[in-house]
């Protein structure tokens, strides 16, 4: 979603901040259904359970919060990781 210019509107990187993403206050709902799609979840994803995820990514080190509201950045790791996936397409 990130890499998808028509989702600007919901979530999108933070200039000059390396692996720094937010994700819209407007639209939070909109993207937490999109992942849940995306994940191949059965049951609606609503934004309380995105945010469970999210809190289990950053205890496990994929991510931390940054201390902006709806602000998260990707730790080095995941983003080596990304971008190595992200060539590969």
């Amino acid at each position: 979603m990130l890499e998808d210019p028509n989702m600007a509107h919901c979530v999108s990187w933070v200039p000059a901040a390396a692996g720094v993403f937010r994700f819209s206050s407007s639209n939070k709902d909109q993207v937490a259904a999109l992942w849940g799609q995306r994940k191949g979840n059965k049951r609606p994803m609503t934004y309380q359970k995105m945010s469970r995820a999210l809190r289990n990514y950053a205890r496990s080190g994929e991510i931390f919060k940054v201390k902006k509201k709806l602000t998260y950045q990707f730790s080095h790791d995941t983003l080596l990781s990304l971008q190595c996936c992200h060539h590969l397409i």
